[in-house]
């Protein structure tokens, strides 16, 4: 499977690293091209149209501010969603290990065998494949064999039919959730929307270069700080589009909490 740039940087790169790609890269290029345009262009003729650049710059950076938020917002939406999903779906395991209780043996046993066996599989083996944007075969033989040996059970008597059908209904469920946080932790933003995004961040800073500040030094220093804040909001969207990665990876401890007992 051929990996985007920001895959590639999620799932190969540590958090120094993405740091390092995301925000210091962009910083140090926006201040050896502002120091190209001041070698090239007399700051003499960039003053002269700063009456035209002021509106313009303003106009842009509202925009471009407007859209980066917003993809931010969104990535934060998805990155909380993905982390509530994952409490939901252990809430989902520990009703079926509960739900046991009105099975006979030896189905209650076994299925017991096998509740425990996945969530052990989530934690230890399934987690650090999500932070390749991959899933466990061992996870996925488990999770398998329990939904086979609920679908060979024999119902002895009419107590069991409820906690049976309810079971059903909550394993096929936290198989669902299993399957969007295994796609949730490949998934990124769309790479055209990145191209928007850098080609606005470039233009911004570019835009920058076009006040003829006296003091170089100043000029450079304001650039550079601009150019920290756009490239932070990237950093923050590659940490977030990728939840099981990075400073802020979401941890399996709602599996590991569980008493399977």
């Amino acid at each position: 499977m051929s990996l985007s740039t920001e895959q590639w940087i999620a799932f190969h790169c540590s958090p120094f690293f993405q740091a390092v790609i995301c925000m210091l890269l962009p910083v140090l290029l926006a201040g050896l091209g502002l120091l190209v345009v001041r070698k090239t262009v007399h700051a003499h003729f960039l003053r002269q149209h700063h009456d035209m650049a002021g509106p313009f710059f303003n106009t842009l950076g509202a925009i471009y501010g407007i859209f980066l938020a917003f993809i931010v917002s969104n990535t934060w939406h998805y990155y909380d969603q993905t982390n509530s999903n994952i409490v939901q779906e252990a809430r989902y395991l520990e009703s079926l290990h509960n739900n046991t209780a009105a099975l006979r043996e030896p189905y209650r046993s076994q299925i017991r065998t096998l509740l425990k066996q996945y969530r052990d599989d989530l934690v230890v083996k399934e987690w650090p494949c999500l932070a390749r944007g991959e899933s466990s075969a061992e996870a996925t033989a488990t999770l398998k064999a329990l939904t086979q040996a609920y679908a060979t059970q024999q119902l002895s008597g009419e107590a069991e039919g409820p906690f049976f059908s309810a079971s059903v209904n909550n394993l096929e469920a936290m198989k669902g959730l299993r399957a969007s946080r295994i796609d949730d932790a490949a998934s990124g933003l769309l790479p055209f929307l990145w191209v928007i995004l850098i080609a606005g961040a470039s233009l911004t800073v570019v835009f920058s270069y076009l006040f003829g500040a006296q003091n170089f030094v100043t000029h450079a220093v304001m650039t550079m700080l601009l150019t920290a804040v756009i490239a932070l909001a990237f950093y923050t969207i590659v940490t977030l589009d990728f939840p099981f990665t990075g400073p802020a990876a979401i941890g399996p401890d709602a599996f590991a909490r569980l008493n399977l007992d």
